[in-house]
């Protein structure tokens, strides 16, 4: 995991968002299906432009009201009622608000004044505090966030509202709380961004709210409250290497006393983590915003793998090192060798110094089966050094397709034998084995043969696969072997020239 330590102070910026609501002030509370509001809210001070979310950010930092938007109205009693944004509202700071449903035949407590909250909550309830204070509850500020580019992702920025008597339909909505804003470029596809206090402060969970008319709005989370925000990105939010990209996380007001850390994630499952281990406090109705950070995600791998369900959660790759499709051949090694001995420009055309595999052509040996110069467990094959599985150096898969990748062990192969069903079979006119995993995913392993000394011997008949592993004795590799009628380990010669089907963790 990378790590990044911020030295730099964050900036705070300031937002701010109120909804007015004017309506028929002589309408009854009897008659409040018919009461319209126009909700209108004041600007943020940010530059970042709208977006299809609810409650958006717009130019100028201003909040909009967006189709779909609805709010929890508490119209003169404790009864929750839902309001509902006229489509002609979309996209701009005043809102016409109408009752999407009457609550029924619903008993409640009488209120002096209307109380608004948003977004929406079917569970949230309202309770008097005192004089002119209001509490509503069971509410729950989310642990994951939707991303919403340069704005706060849908429900996720709650608002309240409360007007000087039950016949005033006036509200003028302030937010609750504010949040981190994130600047990040580079070549990185994001998935998700989490955010954690380091001294664990609670930031997200069932919350509880106090408004009234005269204060601004306060937020209270209760005992169940977690301590990390995830914001979602999706199937991956593609970075630009030159202009950063604003990511913003609603946070409630809270002092992180340790600093907090943010954890970035990239479609490659690769991690990122931004780190201050100074005090921050998040304030209500602003944006704390980090210096931009540049994130550089690893290149995509190009090689396919499936999961077949085995015990050890191994995935095995679609084609042979050397291959572009499943039933190609794909090249020859020899064991412990990253290299084939053959020009790819044509079949015989051999390297020099490499004509034919052989003991005379093989890398490890002096000439002969008993002159090993690594990889050797007894003096009678040649110099001892007790190596008997490949160095990342000598893997022919990790060589050619990078360091996700590896040949299997003997081990893996004997898992891949036992677990799996393997069936003779023909893809494309190419003989071999497909392979079927416990979950009836699957691979074919095709019969390419092996290369004894200047001869390709056995295409389409026999498929030989190098292991990892030191055979049984020091002149030896394991190997899998497969055709119509067989399949089984054995040890064949190094210096042959086999196939190699990769693997990864």
């Amino acid at each position: 995991m990378k790590r990044i330590i911020l030295s730099a102070l964050l900036v705070p910026l300031l937002i701010s968002s109120c909804h007015k609501v004017d309506a028929d002030s002589a309408a009854s509370a009897d008659n409040r299906q018919a009461v319209v509001f126009t909700a209108t809210m004041e600007a943020i001070a940010d530059d970042a432009a709208a977006v299809d979310t609810k409650t958006s950010m717009g130019n100028g930092g201003r909040v909009l009201w967006k189709q779909g938007d609805q709010v929890s109205m508490f119209s003169g009693s404790t009864i929750n009622e839902r309001y509902q944004v006229s489509d002609d509202s979309d996209g701009k700071t005043s809102a016409t608000l109408y009752r999407v449903t009457s609550p029924g035949f619903v008993a409640g407590g009488e209120l002096p004044v209307n109380v608004a909250f948003y977004p929406y909550a079917a569970s949230a309830g309202i309770a008097r505090k005192g004089q002119g204070a209001y509490v509503i509850s069971d509410l729950s500020l989310p642990a994951t966030q939707n991303c919403a580019l340069e704005s706060f992702g849908n429900g996720a920025f709650p608002m309240v509202a409360v007007t000087s008597s039950a016949l005033d339909n006036e509200l003028l909505f302030k937010n609750v709380i504010g949040g981190l804003k994130l600047l990040l470029k580079g070549n990185a596809a994001i998935t998700s961004i989490s955010v954690t206090g380091n001294n664990n402060e609670k930031l997200c969970g069932a919350a509880e709210i106090t408004v009234s008319n005269t204060d601004l709005p306060s937020i209270k989370l209760t005992d169940a409250a977690a301590s990390t925000v995830t914001l979602d990105c999706g199937d991956g939010v593609q970075l630009e290497e030159e202009t950063a990209t604003a990511f913003i996380i609603a946070l409630p007001p809270v002092t992180m006393t340790k600093g907090f850390t943010v954890t970035v994630t990239d479609s490659q499952d690769n991690q990122t983590e931004i780190k201050t281990n100074k005090a921050q406090t998040i304030t209500r109705s602003n944006l704390l915003r980090m210096p931009a950070v540049t994130i550089e995600g690893a290149a995509a791998d190009e090689h396919q793998y499936v999961d077949l369900g085995l015990t050890s959660g191994l995935k095995w790759a679609t084609c042979n090192i050397g291959a572009d499709a499943p039933e190609e051949y794909g090249d020859y090694f020899a064991w412990a060798e990253t290299e084939p001995y053959y020009s790819s420009l044509a079949p015989l055309a051999w390297k020099d110094g490499k004509t034919g595999y052989s003991w005379g052509t093989y890398t490890w040996c002096e000439g002969s089966y008993n002159t090993q110069t690594k990889y050797c467990v007894s003096n009678s094959f040649g110099i001892v050094d007790n190596k008997t599985v490949l160095e990342a150096e000598d893997d022919a898969a990790y060589a050619n397709w990078g360091s996700s990748w590896r040949m299997p062990t003997d081990d893996e192969w004997t898992e891949l034998m036992t677990e799996c069903d393997w069936t003779w079979t023909t893809l494309n006119g190419v003989n071999g084995r497909l392979v079927t995993g416990p979950n009836h995913n699957s691979i074919f392993l095709p019969a390419a043969g092996s290369w004894f000394e200047t001869d390709l011997e056995d295409t389409g008949a026999v498929g030989l696969y190098w292991s990892s592993s030191l055979g049984t004795t020091s002149d030896y590799g394991w190997c899998t072997s497969l055709d119509s009628y067989s399949l089984f380990h054995t040890s064949y010669c190094r210096f042959f020239g086999q196939s190699i089907r990769p693997v990864k963790d």
